[in-house]
């Protein structure tokens, strides 16, 4: 049995024995409180996608697209460049077969307290996945994604409350 049926085995297994996507309980790291004064402004990175991905129309345009439309409508401030020192919003979709992944990460720059040295990186502060069948439909990948964004931006909120005019 080759690597590519072990893996489609595998995803099938998994997906019949969890319940289907949006699932906080198969992978999220930390909550809101993780979230408290991040800056509203943010890169974004897209994982390169598979050939499988790609296959079924998927493209990283499209999932660049719907996470940065989605945070300027929050009022959120998408960095262009390289901007070491904000947050960044990974998105990360894998298409195996008729199955898929897709991750929503946002990473934030930290420094070891302990080690005496101005060297900083980036690590994950809060983390979500959903997973399905795609039916070679893009916009399936494409709604879990959304759906991530809006979990992300519920956790975002819950940690960083919009303020009163009158305050």
């Amino acid at each position: 049995m080759n690597l590519k049926k072990i893996s489609l085995l595998f995803l099938l297994t998994f997906f019949l024995a969890s319940p289907l996507f949006p699932s906080q309980e198969w992978w999220h790291l930390s909550s809101h409180e993780c979230l408290v004064n991040i800056r509203s402004k943010f890169m974004v990175g897209i994982v390169p996608l598979s050939e499988d991905a790609k296959k079924i129309g998927l493209t990283e345009e499209r999932l660049r697209t719907i996470t940065e439309l989605r945070l300027r409508k929050e009022g959120m401030t998408i960095i262009d460049t390289d901007g070491f020192g904000f947050p960044i919003i990974m998105v990360n979709a894998h298409v195996i077969g008729s199955g898929f992944s897709v991750m929503l990460k946002i990473g934030d720059s930290a420094k070891i307290q302990r080690v005496l040295s101005p060297v900083s990186s980036y690590v994950t502060i809060w983390e979500l996945c959903a997973y399905g069948i795609h039916g070679n439909d893009p916009e399936s990948i494409a709604s879990g994604l959304s759906e991530l964004i809006d979990r992300f931006l519920n956790d975002y909120y819950k940690a960083n409350p919009k303020k009163e005019d009158n305050e």
